[in-house]
């Protein structure tokens, strides 16, 4: 709330605006959406409403992510998961972060991708509003763009990664127009180290190792050697093809012959996979950060075709894990088990 104070001052400088817990380190989407929470709830001081809000996005992301699993084949039982975590409760309802808000726009994208391929602009949009809350949404676009040209090929792609951009353009106008620079250096900044007071995944490293650039660099790089796999190894098994077929009918794609329409069940594995590994390969997971897949788990159990007993204990896991505050080694190695488990599945 303190943040985009000043930019209901008439500040447009990236570099000036801050709060106590910081500088802006968010892109436009996220200044405009805690405008309004600002007026509504009293300049911030009105918590309780503030929290009611919070709550009604706790509902929409619940039905939203429902309704997503209501075209997959997911077994209902799982929907369970959804509503036992104390940690997402206080994620949504007590912390107020804007991580939920992002969610929820990626879910609705997530959703307009597997109900119809006549959504697929409109879930170019969603995705982009997520990125311009919280940045983390980006995990699901290397996903996305696997099904957007397995619907249409380097057409659509370039269309999609089109109306990406220029909504990030039309949110971020006002700041772009003054002080550019300062703006794209501060909300889209990918050198931005976190804090190892904060890190649920990697407390058992040290803390020389987690700050070192050695260590961010190998991260990257499974992160993109694991994306590779997913791409042209697992995710083109999913229709039942190989990777080549699938370029050939991206290049090629009024020749029907080379793929299939993705189905929504394709569509869901490839997006939540492709945030998932971004989520193991993560530099450092805050608290918050539960959310940008605790959703996507029953789905991620469901895939790995754990017996019950496995799935029950990785999810136990990863509740455990991010639920133990400040994180110890035992919890953020019990984490990484739990997602190298769910990931090797």
């Amino acid at each position: 709330m303190q943040e985009v104070q000043g930019v209901l001052d008439g500040e447009r400088n990236y570099l000036n605006l801050e709060g106590d817990t910081g500088p802006l380190v968010y892109p436009a989407g996220f200044v405009w959406i805690y405008q309004v929470l600002f007026r509504i709830t009293s300049s911030g001081s009105n918590i309780r409403l503030a929290q009611y809000i919070f709550m009604a996005i706790y509902m929409a992301t619940l039905t939203v992510v429902m309704a997503i699993f209501k075209t997959t084949r997911m077994p209902p039982v799982l929907l369970v998961l959804l509503v036992i975590s104390k940690r997402v409760h206080s994620i949504y309802v007590l912390r107020l972060f804007n991580d939920t808000v992002a969610m929820l726009l990626a879910y609705a994208a997530i959703y307009a991708m597997a109900s119809s391929k006549r959504l697929s602009r409109l879930s170019a949009v969603l995705f982009s509003l997520g990125v311009s809350v919280k940045m983390n949404v980006q995990l699901m676009l290397p996903g996305a763009a696997f099904i957007w040209w397995r619907q249409g090929g380097l057409p659509a792609v370039l269309t999609q990664v089109l109306i990406i951009v220029v909504t990030q353009i039309a949110l971020a106008a006002p700041f772009l127009a003054s002080y550019p620079k300062e703006y794209l250096s501060r909300a889209f900044d990918f050198g931005r180290q976190f804090d190892f007071t904060w890190t649920v995944n990697w407390r058992f490293v040290g803390k020389d190792i987690f700050l070192s650039q050695p260590f961010s660099v190998l991260l990257l790089a499974v992160h993109l050697a694991l994306l590779a796999l997913l791409g042209l190894v697992l995710w083109p098994k999913l229709s039942q093809s190989s990777a080549w077929a699938i370029i050939k009918g991206g290049l090629m794609p009024a020749d029907k012959t080379h793929a299939r329409r993705p189905s929504a069940e394709e569509i869901v594995a490839v997006v939540f996979t492709s945030n998932f590994v971004g989520i193991v390969c993560a530099r450092s997971l805050h608290y918050q950060f539960y959310s940008w897949y605790f959703h996507m788990l029953p789905h991620l159990l469901h895939l790995a075709q754990l017996r019950p007993a496995a799935l029950i204990a990785i999810w136990l896991a990863i509740e455990y894990s991010w639920n133990v505050y400040p994180s110890t080694v035992f919890s953020s190695l019990a984490l990484l088990a739990a997602h190298l488990s769910l990931l090797t599945a």
